[in-house]
């Protein structure tokens, strides 16, 4: 397979960030939009200025839910300096001694009203990218949906990538209970979901407090250096100014 498109993450001091950071500092993001502008949410929900952080959100969204899955170590993500992609998600997976980048180009959009199919359609109609690359669409307008019908849907189609996810803030109906206390409520409110709709239907939900719960008590970093080729992954590194995400 022709990896020639991936040249820029081979650049030396390359940073990849671990996907809590990047749900935790969307909302830091928001808060310093709001502060700054001083409008109500609706405003600043599709403020431009908070679009760049929406798409770290989304595949933050995703790398998580890959954590999850696969149980093959830490996912992170990179936003690259270029678009497309929106971001890489990866995770390194070791093989006879040799470490290696296991990674999927990710390409985000929005869907703020109407039908989230021709969302995705149109999406997909206006460039070209990668076979291999993830498309996630971040739901932003709130209601009940009926994704397993998008995904039969969806499926049936020929779409130029075969790998779609939704990604929205919240979770299924149907895991809170019917008499949920208000914790309950609560702790459903701050979830994210993820809901791949092709080529599968698969549903998968992080816990902000669970799941992030190891980043935020400082067990995992909130990023590491690519040093080069060759070079360890997992040497300390001392910076006098980190890198940022956002």
């Amino acid at each position: 397979m022709d990896i020639s498109h991936l040249s820029y993450l081979k650049e030396k001091g390359l940073a990849w960030f671990n996907p809590s950071y990047g749900l935790d500092g969307f909302w830091k993001e928001y808060r310093k939009l709001t502060l700054k502008l001083n409008k109500p949410h609706e405003y600043i929900w599709s403020h431009r200025d908070l679009k760049r952080a929406k798409e770290i959100y989304a595949i933050s969204i995703i790398a998580k839910v890959m954590q999850k899955q696969e149980n093959t170590g830490p996912w992170w993500i990179v936003k690259p300096k270029n678009d497309p992609p929106d971001g890489v998600i990866g995770t390194i997976i070791e093989t006879n001694g040799i470490q290696k980048m296991h990674l999927r180009e990710v390409e985000v959009v929005e869907h703020i009203s109407g039908n989230i199919l021709d969302t995705i359609r149109k999406k997909l109609s206006t460039k070209q990218y990668e076979p291999n690359t993830i498309l996630v669409c971040f739901l932003s307008q709130a209601g009940a949906y009926n994704l397993e019908e998008e995904s039969k849907i969806i499926s049936q189609e020929i779409t130029s990538l075969d790998h779609i996810f939704l990604v929205f803030l919240g979770t299924k109906l149907s895991d809170i209970p019917q008499n949920a206390t208000n914790d309950q409520l609560l702790r459903a409110m701050l979830k994210v979901s993820s809901v791949q709709i092709k080529p599968v239907y698969s549903f998968a939900s992080v816990d902000i407090i669970d799941d992030c719960r190891d980043w935020r008590e400082g067990k995992e970093g909130t990023f590491y250096i690519y040093q080069g080729l060759g070079r360890g992954s997992s040497s300390p590194i001392t910076l006098d100014n980190p890198p940022g995400l956002f």
